[in-house]
């Protein structure tokens, strides 16, 4: 039944469910379907979160989190870390560390391995916490930028790892920037540049990897 807290939405009763039991199957339906997805004035990011969610499971979700009370959707209508690391990782881990960390018995939950798209956010300047090298150097070279109030993406033309004491060619889009195109980045690493309260937000997330670099 339904739920009695549920109220229509306009989309949510109106999904079609699709199960794929291969990879050739899922990349099948991915292209049939992805004019929805892509869509300016569709529903593509709540599309790709139902998918997301229902691919994963709900009650496997719940095991993923720390918090038996955690949710996927913080204040405001944003992303939790949970909910971001869901989408880069295919697990809803509350951390951006390596690894798990075991404090007296209680299990914080991280990143288990490389991965092809990684992270850097805004927050490792302020010391909020630290991403761990799994997120920060991805074997495809792209990441998911968490600056200011919302996510952008960078990404290298390489394809592969970057080695964090070479000059890096980089790429930037951000959605809310009505980009006409790709921001095109040189960075320099290693340059005494010291990041300061009043940077430019990329700059000192570029820099949480790159360290000290010129941008």
């Amino acid at each position: 039944g339904i739920n009695a807290e549920y109220g229509a939405d306009g989309i949510t009763e109106k999904l079609q469910i699709i199960s794929c039991t291969s990879l050739a199957a899922t990349e099948s339906c991915v292209r049939e379907f992805l004019p929805q997805f892509q869509a300016s004035s569709g529903k593509g990011c709540i599309l790709f979160l139902y998918s997301v969610v229902l691919s994963r499971g709900v009650d496997v979700i719940r095991s993923d989190l720390d918090e038996p009370g955690s949710h996927l959707m913080a204040n405001h209508g944003y992303c939790s870390q949970e909910l971001v690391n869901l989408f880069l990782m295919g697990y809803a881990a509350q951390n951006v560390f390596n690894n798990d960390i075991d404090l007296d018995g209680k299990v914080l939950k991280g990143v288990r391995e490389k991965r092809d798209i990684g992270f850097l956010t805004l927050y490792e300047y302020y010391k909020v916490f630290e991403v761990g090298s799994f997120l920060k150097n991805p074997s495809a070279g792209i990441w998911v930028i968490c600056s200011e109030s919302h996510y952008s993406v960078l990404f290298s033309n390489t394809g592969s790892s970057s080695d964090p004491n070479s000059v890096t060619e980089l790429f930037y889009y951000d959605s809310l920037g009505n980009q006409d195109s790709l921001y095109h980045l040189t960075v320099e690493p290693n340059c005494g540049v010291i990041s300061t309260d009043d940077g430019p937000p990329l700059e000192l997330c570029i820099r949480s990897f790159w360290k000290e670099a010129k941008v």
